[in-house]
């Protein structure tokens, strides 16, 4: 009997940490997906979208911009090449 009580809790214990690992993958695809949604969303052009799309497109290139202000305004410190193109990207607009 006390065998199948220990065996009972370590398979419960493995159970809820695979559980727990196939959740938090579940979570960072959703992050990413997300994530090239917005790339996505924000690279279409805007005859082609519907005034909800051009909303949240107005949206997430307030958010990116209000992400990248901070290395925008910085003084004193080199900008990578990858700093210069964000610069570069957000004063087209």
């Amino acid at each position: 009997m006390m065998i199948l009580i220990i065996t009972f809790i370590f398979g419960s214990i493995i159970g809820w940490l695979l559980a727990a690992l196939r959740q938090s993958h579940i979570e960072k695809q959703t992050a990413k997906r997300k994530f090239s949604d917005e790339i996505e969303l924000r690279a279409t052009p805007d005859t082609y979208l519907s005034e909800f799309d051009l909303i949240r497109k107005r949206y997430y290139e307030a958010k990116f911009k209000k992400m990248t202000e901070p290395m925008l305004n910085r003084k004193g410190i080199p900008m990578t090449e990858e700093e210069i193109r964000l610069r570069k990207a957000s004063q087209k607009q």
